[in-house]
């Protein structure tokens, strides 16, 4: 896997509308990945590729930095150089692995986490988002029990929504986000692993599931 950290260049104005538009920004992080040949330059893609869910691309825009800055997390390595000029200030690209090894049971960790906290209506068929906060922890503690890890503690920060436009007279993209930070264990390393590698909850293409790790010494 790789993580690449993205200092986004403010200053000009194109770059502050696509951050606006979570469909166009979405868009410009896949630019940076390939579309028309597979990750090793040789084995045609199939027709059915999907390259987010099968290269397990994530990113996070970072709202509480004043430097703009984007955490990208790929299967594949990315290559930056195919944003356009002037769009990036700076950028590091790390290769990073996720193993049961690593993140064993019993292993804790501080977590950072922009989800999508929502469910769908049975009646209905449409995603329903949780917005008061005893409702967006419940559901964290939810996913933690299929994930693969519980909560030793977790707060929940404000977090604008996600709105964007895929084209002129479409129905606009609204997603409703919460950033949850605290302290996690690992109890089912298999699951936990497939969890940081796919992400956790809905709205992966616009900036949500992306869970960021940092092991506690114990």
């Amino acid at each position: 896997m790789y993580l690449s950290q993205l200092f986004l260049n403010s200053q000009k104005a194109f770059v502050l509308r696509e951050i606006g538009n979570a469909h166009k920004f979405h868009q410009r992080i896949m630019q940076a990945f390939p579309d028309d040949e597979s990750c090793d330059g040789q084995r045609p893609v199939p027709k059915d590729h999907r390259p987010r869910e099968d290269w397990h691309i994530l990113f996070r825009h970072e709202l509480d930095s004043d430097k703009n800055v984007v955490l990208v997390q790929s299967e594949i390595e990315p290559d930056w150089s195919k944003l356009p000029d002037q769009y990036l200030r700076n950028h590091a690209v790390k290769e990073v692995s996720f193993t049961t090894t690593q993140l064993s049971a019993n292993g804790i960790f501080q977590f950072r986490l922009r989800a999508n906290p929502s469910k769908r209506d049975s009646k209905t068929k449409k995603t329903v988002g949780f917005y008061r906060r005893p409702d967006q922890l419940a559901w964290l503690e939810r996913q933690a029990d299929r994930c693969g890890f519980r909560l030793l503690s977790a707060d929940v920060i404000p977090s604008p929504n996600v709105f964007g436009i895929k084209k002129q007279g479409a129905a606009p993209i609204r997603i409703a986000t919460a950033l949850f930070q605290g302290v996690l264990e690992v109890t089912a390393p298999e699951s936990f692993v497939s969890t940081v590698q796919h992400g956790l909850g809905r709205g992966k293409s616009y900036g949500c599931g992306l869970l960021s790790l940092a092991r506690i010494k114990t």
